[in-house]
């Protein structure tokens, strides 16, 4: 068993040397050295439209995370410093520190918690890679104090008794594996797997920190159903419509069939499958996980083998995220507009701001709790008498909606 006291005097031990050596001396002394100054602040550059909504601290402890990444990585530049003038000056303590630090890569991690073992120590699992590790974290462990957390990103270090993070940590609270591996799928589209995508965090880290700017963004429901894109993709020679009429609604425009999974296709599920009788592919698609088996189970009734585990499934504050990292629309449906009343890009700019609003506001309701209705709208750029007309209208029909189930 082992011995936490121990193994926490070194950790702290190790804290303290880290805080000398790295925060307070090698970190200005890579900035100025390799061109790394001027490389880091061309890469946050590519991100001002993030940055710019994340106080100036954690820019600040971003960019000494990123340099700190690019000294201590798996080849990184701790080796070719180890006999620079400036770091012989160190003494022993501080130099084997050093050392050994060159010998132990320091990685980032896309984690979770499997266990508390001790105080601010836990066992994590590496939701990609799938290695467990244990951390010493006493940011973990005041952010759990008061947040609910799914993922977590950390740099993380060895110091031989176990793994310590260095710099900011990503808490995330909507976020889960599979929203990571989308959003790197969408900045880098021939990631295929897990080590591709590991490679990619490796290679350049500063996507991911942006991150932290959907960190806050709670799990969207609507009562029992987690609102999430579930779809998936199938070759198919042909379908046969007029043997699914009596389960499913079928409309046709340009060589693409819409099969709307009745008493399933209507808020919050919107269970639809589109044919391409073109491509020859199906693609099945839902908001819930419900609803996705529900289709899957409807079209499987006619003979079909489709599996109720989607292909892709992401929550949509990482979609909403994702857009603003990257700058651009992610439309996850293309056959989504032969079926849909054309709508001004004004409007539609409209109606992604009401969107977002009522994603922020209906976890508060959905729980019983008053949102800060006017904060949120001015958070999603709405028009706050908008937003307060529209939570009274909401509540009025779910009140409604409440009297009639109690007097059935």
């Amino acid at each position: 068993m082992k011995n936490f006291e121990t193994i926490k005097l070194i950790c702290e031990e190790n804290s303290k040397i880290s805080t000398k050596v790295i925060d307070e001396f090698l970190l200005y002394y890579a900035a100025e050295h390799n061109n790394l100054e001027h490389e880091m602040g061309q890469r946050f550059e590519s991100y001002k439209h993030i940055t710019h909504k994340l106080q100036k601290e954690w820019i600040n402890r971003l960019k000494a995370q990123y340099i700190a990444h690019k000294v201590f990585k798996k080849d990184g530049l701790i080796k070719s410093y180890l006999n620079h003038t400036a770091l012989k000056k160190l003494d022993i303590k501080e130099r084997n520190y050093l050392e050994f630090q060159a010998e132990q890569a320091w990685r980032f991690s896309f984690s979770v918690i499997k266990n508390r073992p001790a105080e601010r120590f836990f066992i994590m699992e590496d939701v990609f890679s799938n290695q467990e590790f244990l951390l010493y974290s006493p940011g973990v462990t005041k952010t759990l104090e008061d947040q609910s957390v799914i993922l977590w990103l950390n740099l993380i270090s060895y110091n031989g008794a176990c793994w310590q993070s260095f710099g900011p940590i990503g808490a995330y609270k909507s976020f889960e594996p599979d929203d990571i591996f989308f959003f790197a799928t969408e900045l880098k589209p021939d990631i295929a797997g897990e080590q591709e995508l590991l490679a990619n965090l490796e290679y350049n880290p500063i996507p991911y920190m942006m991150l932290l700017s959907g960190a806050n963004f709670p799990l969207i429901y609507n009562k029992e159903d987690q609102l999430i894109h579930a779809m998936a993709e199938y070759d198919l020679d042909s379908i046969n419509t007029k043997s699914l009429t009596k389960s499913f609604k079928t409309e046709y425009n340009k060589g693409v069939y819409r099969l709307s999974l009745k008493n399933w296709s209507e808020p919050p599920h919107f269970s639809q499958a589109y044919f391409d009788e073109n491509k020859k592919i199906i693609l099945l698609s839902s908001m819930t996980d419900r609803g996705f088996k529900a289709l899957a189970e409807g079209l499987n009734k006619y003979g079909y083998n489709f599996s109720a585990d989607p292909f892709l499934r992401v929550n949509l504050t990482m979609i909403s995220t994702a857009s603003d990292i990257l700058k651009k629309k992610i439309r996850l449906i293309e056959y989504e507009d032969l079926f849909s009343i054309e709508t001004s890009p004004s409007d539609q700019e409209n109606l992604d701001k009401l969107n977002m609003f009522l994603g922020l506001v209906m976890p508060d309701i959905n729980a019983g709790r008053e949102p800060d209705i006017d904060v949120l709208a001015v958070k999603a750029g709405v028009d706050i008498k908008t937003a307060r007309a529209l939570i009274k209208q909401i509540k009025g029909k779910l009140n409604d909606m409440d009297n009639r189930m109690k007097n059935t």
